[in-house]
């Protein structure tokens, strides 16, 4: 019996430990997106250029005075700006149309959830990154920029950089 609980306990630690290191490094990640995102519904990227789109869903003051019982949903997406937006200063709904994949386009409420977007362009290059979180290690490629070095691109074999529907990663040291 003691046996399966020691290895309940190691279980649980190492696990607590993921997520330690993946909160800390979504931490640091957000206070890189305030100082250095681009504020929608304030800024807009020109149409249909792939950025990295940052959405963090529901952040009210309601929420962040329950975050000991619920976690934030955190959205980070390589996305394009489709050009059609909804503003109604009356009712304070303000909205985009994103393209995050091939044939995948989502209405994002820029009122309600906290927006922000980051461009390609500052990206002069991409480094190769070695993926060894939870799970196989597999390569991948990141940047030695706010927000971006906290992340892991995971390439397609036929993709040379990363693009609308990427698979990105929390790089975090497990």
């Amino acid at each position: 019996m003691d046996e399966f609980i020691q290895e309940g306990k190691y279980a649980s630690h190492e696990t607590l430990k993921g997520y330690a290191y993946s909160w800390q490094t979504l931490s640091l990640l957000m206070q890189e997106v305030i100082t250095n995102g681009k504020y929608v519904p304030e800024f807009l990227p020109d149409e249909n250029q792939p950025v990295l789109l940052v959405v963090v869903k529901e952040a009210t003051v309601l929420k962040a005075k329950s975050l000991h019982s619920e976690a934030p949903e955190v959205l980070i997406s390589i996305a394009s700006h489709t050009g059609e937006s909804v503003r109604d200063d009356d009712n304070g709904y303000y909205a985009d149309y994103w393209r995050l994949a091939a044939g995948t386009i989502k209405l994002i409420d820029c009122a309600e959830d906290a927006v922000f977007w980051l461009p390609f362009t500052a990206v002069e290059a991409w480094e190769p990154y070695r993926f060894s979180g939870y799970g196989s290690p597999f390569d991948a490629l990141s940047a030695p920029l706010p927000v971006f070095q906290h992340l892991a691109f995971a390439l397609k074999p036929d993709q040379t950089s990363p693009d609308l529907g990427t698979t990105i990663y929390l790089k975090s040291t497990i």
